[in-house]
């Protein structure tokens, strides 16, 4: 079956809160996308996030983000008063804000303004509530370690309720809120592509409560910190490589207990999402280790799990939907265990045109029924900015291959050049659907910048001419819903 999708990260979507939330906009994004014709909805991590803000290194494998929580909905649950809204956001506007656009999420000023209030909802939650009770039980095999690593929050509790509760029930909020939004997408014919993060922090309840499944120092000083990073030699992303300043797995570890943390993780992903990327699928080919304060030319590899990891997971988790991220520098190994798994993999239009790679598997007439086109991803430029800021040798190519004269036109042929391709599902980054530029990009790897994961979507950008205009494409092609 053809489908249809667009990326958008939650934390992007327009909202009065700073920050992307689980409420109204989100509703109004599926409504957007069923409107459009799309099948669809590819969302980045939505588990907390530390100092660098990145959802790659979550601070829990399992939990929600906090700063995602719908604040109005939880006015309309009867947990936060109208009052308590205006007075915290009357507050927040007179403090500085660190970045001059409007258009990016300042995280500090989000937690030092939502925290609180979360806080607040938290304690009015009574402990006989059945629901809450549920969750907690359910849940107790990550959410007990989450809330003793992360009782240090900001914003004063109530009296009546410790901080462990306290985390626990936000946690209980968050999820209330997703399953509420899945539904309403499942309802509406649009599937949600999660995203799992391969790698969890350092910092990570994970980490903290289960060291022996990762690579540590044993003696020592440092013992228990971790000796190896993660990360990657030089790809199509960075030419130095990349230190991702994660743990590795220790998965002689993993296999012995059959792999019970990730088909935890797994079970979960199959629960929240109705497909889910699965990031860095390399590693569970071949991961890439570098020794900790040493640059990524000084790593080398060392063989996954494979099939064995593949096939527990099949055995244990079945039916569960996953996109296998199998970019950067593809080899007969990581190939051979995509086949083996079955899952389809990615084929990225910005790595198509480098006129020294001949005949490259990202190129359309090379895509394969199983598989899913991106035009770029959260780690690529928007498709204006990359046409900007690549060499002149593969726009030149790249305008060849798709018949365009003018690079400017070049944007939206690779639009319908993702449409038309064999890949049984396309998957389009709103800022390439608006024609946005480089400064509208997501994440620059290998960097910190402060603009990394603060993109913003502007208020009334999704209108009913751009919905048109989507579904008249994707009809085109034969990507459109019924």
């Amino acid at each position: 079956m053809r489908r249809s999708g667009m990326l958008m990260p939650i934390f992007s979507l327009p909202s009065a809160e700073e920050i992307g939330t689980l409420g109204k906009s989100a509703f109004e994004f599926v409504d957007f996308l069923a409107s459009a014709g799309q099948s669809l909805w590819q969302i980045l991590p939505i588990g907390p996030t530390g100092d660098d803000n990145s959802p790659y290194r979550c601070l829990s494998a399992f939990a929600g983000n906090p700063l995602l929580i719908d604040l109005k909905s939880l006015q309309t649950d009867g947990l936060l008063s109208k009052e308590e809204l205006e007075t915290a956001r009357n507050d927040a506007a007179h403090e500085p804000s660190s970045f001059v656009s409007p258009a990016r999420v300042d995280y500090a000023r989000v937690r030092a303004y939502k925290l609180p209030l979360l806080i607040k909802a938290a304690s009015r939650i009574q402990d006989e509530n059945k629901d809450y009770q549920r969750f907690c039980a359910k849940n107790a095999y990550w959410l007990d370690d989450f809330a003793e690593m992360q009782t240090q929050i900001k914003g004063e509790p109530s009296s009546a309720v410790e901080p462990f509760v306290y985390v626990k029930r936000i946690q209980y909020l968050f999820f209330s809120q997703w399953i509420v939004l899945k539904a309403y997408a499942n309802a509406h014919g649009i599937g949600i592509i999660g995203d799992l993060p391969f790698y969890v922090s350092e910092q990570s309840a994970d980490y903290r409560a289960h060291p022996e499944l990762f690579l540590t120092v044993n003696r020592g000083q440092k013992k228990g910190t971790p000796s190896v990073s993660a990360g990657v030699p030089p790809d199509a992303f960075s030419a130095n490589g990349q230190v991702w300043n994660v743990p590795v797995y220790a998965w002689h570890a993993h296999k012995k207990e059959n792999y019970r943390w990730w088909l935890a993780r797994l079970r979960q992903t199959a629960a929240l999402y109705d497909l889910c990327r699965l990031d860095h699928f390399r590693g569970l080919s071949e991961y890439y280790t570098i020794p900790i304060s040493h640059p990524a030319s000084a790593g080398s590899w060392q063989r996954g799990p494979g099939r064995h990891f593949i096939d527990a997971v099949k055995k244990n988790v079945p039916g569960i939907g996953i996109i296998a991220e199998d970019l950067g520098i593809l080899t007969d190994d990581l190939s051979e265990l995509l086949n083996y798994s079955g899952f389809p993999g990615m084929k990225v239009l910005q790595f198509a045109f480098d006129p020294e790679e001949e005949d490259s598997g990202y190129l359309p007439h090379n895509h394969t029924r199983d598989s899913v086109v991106y035009t770029g991803t959260h780690d690529n430029n928007t498709l204006i900015g990359w046409t900007r800021d690549s060499k002149p040798d593969v726009v030149e190519y790249a305008c060849e291959y798709l018949g365009v004269r003018n690079k400017k036109d070049l944007p939206k042929a690779m639009i319908r050049a993702a449409q038309a391709s064999v890949a049984d599902t396309a998957v389009i980054p709103v800022q390439d659907w608006l024609g946005l530029g480089e400064k509208s990009r997501i994440n620059t790897p290998s960097t910190l910048s402060a603009g990394n994961w603060s993109f913003r979507l502007g208020e009334g950008v999704l209108t009913d001419t751009l919905a048109d205009r989507v579904c008249e494409i994707t009809k085109i092609y034969g990507r459109a819903r019924d």
